[in-house]
């Protein structure tokens, strides 16, 4: 990104240069993607795209002296046209997952305990993460950088088990 950017800066700095356009900073965006966000790259810059990243719930279970968390979400992809209809996609997309430690109830995410992109489809799948410590928060796309109309389903509560909280404490 910062290399297409500052290709772009150079060649339409100075009074002799050509005006700069939407067109020439897609066209530099596109020299630098690798063929894999090509599809993420039409979807933000040629498309009215929408995504639906909504986490379910979340559970955690002890696994040794780790945790094994399963976060429940459900996905998918819209594409409007000009006056708003929209069409579902098929979604095959890398998003963030993430989970996170914090005081129960706080409106903030808390401390990264986890965070990497998955592969993520439409519909309704749980994805399972193994972690050192008990995190209280678990989200699909936590930071929304994803368009969303709805954008505080994000992230889910990890629901309390005994295992988890090592034996009922």
């Amino acid at each position: 990104m910062n290399s297409a950017l500052r290709k772009f800066r150079d060649k339409f700095v100075g009074t002799d240069a050509p005006p700069a356009t939407s067109r020439a900073l897609f066209a530099e965006l596109q020299a630098v993607t690798p063929d894999s966000l090509r599809p993420l790259l039409s979807d933000l810059f040629e498309h009215i795209t929408l995504w639906n990243l909504h986490a379910d719930s979340a559970r955690a279970e002890r696994a040794g002296s780790e945790y094994r968390v399963t976060l429940f979400v459900d996905a998918s992809k819209w594409r409007a046209d000009s006056i708003g209809n929209q069409t579902p996609m098929a979604m095959d997309d890398l998003v963030e997952i993430g989970l996170f430690a914090g005081p129960p109830g706080d409106r903030s995410p808390g401390e990264q305990l986890y965070l990497k992109q998955h592969r993520i489809r439409a519909g309704k799948q749980s994805i399972v993460i193994t972690v050192p410590r008990l995190p209280t928060r678990a989200g699909i796309d936590p930071f929304r950088k994803f368009i969303e109309r709805e954008r505080d389903d994000n992230i889910a509560e990890i629901g309390s088990s005994a295992d988890a909280r090592g034996g009922g404490r």
